[in-house]
């Protein structure tokens, strides 16, 4: 009788002991993948395909608008206003060139789009304009054919506000770049690209900063 209750002593001693290692080695993973999903949660990550996809259709439009109103003009026996039109027909034709190229581009891991643009971002409001969100732990994830060189974000005063942007990677090591601006409340982000059999342009983006 005391054999077996040292040897059940024993073996419930083991298996505590087992249970314990398993419960700390399952306590372990789960904080790695805690401290994981922390690290790529830790910036706010954002597409640039999507994002100047979106932004050229609203520019677009806009355009489209101006033209309208200065053809009326025109009609009116404004004849001044031509230079106008043709200047925004070669706008709208470029920016239209920039979203067909963006369809060939590969996706980086995470992108969705290029994508038509929402109705709006933020609320919605019917016949509003878009805003993306922008935070100091914005990070625009770029993929390999996409060139920014300049970044410009302006308030809705028109002024200019302090911006910095740097290369970074994001959790899939893809071409990125970090964002970081002063703007507080709604304004447009200008980021200019170079982009083969577009060449430079500059795409602009409404943006808020909460």
């Amino acid at each position: 009788m005391k054999k077996m209750t040292l040897f059940t002593f024993v073996m419930s001693s083991f298996i505590l002991l087992s249970c314990s290692n398993e419960d700390k080695t399952l306590q372990e993973d789960l904080i790695a993948v805690a401290a994981k999903t922390e690290a790529i949660q830790e910036n706010d990550y954002l597409y640039g395909i999507e994002i100047y996809y979106s932004s050229a259709e609203i520019e677009i439009k806009r355009l489209a608008l101006q033209k309208t109103k200065l053809a009326a003009e025109f009609e009116n026996g404004n004849k001044g206003v031509v230079e106008q039109i043709e200047n925004i027909q070669e706008e709208i034709e470029k920016l239209k060139r920039f979203n067909e190229s963006l369809r060939f581009i590969k996706k980086p891991i995470g992108a969705k789009g290029p994508m038509p643009p929402k109705p709006c971002f933020i609320d919605n409001r019917s016949n509003c304009v878009p805003l993306q969100n922008l935070s100091t732990k914005t990070v625009i994830v770029l993929g390999k054919e996409l060139m920014v060189t300049h970044v410009i974000v302006k308030n809705n005063r028109n002024d200019s506000v302090d911006t910095a942007f740097q290369p970074v990677e994001d959790q899939f090591g893809q071409n990125a770049l970090q964002l970081k601006t002063s703007l507080k409340g709604e304004g447009v982000m200008y980021t200019t690209l170079k982009i083969k059999d577009v060449g430079e342009i500059t795409i602009p983006t409404p943006v808020v900063s909460l």
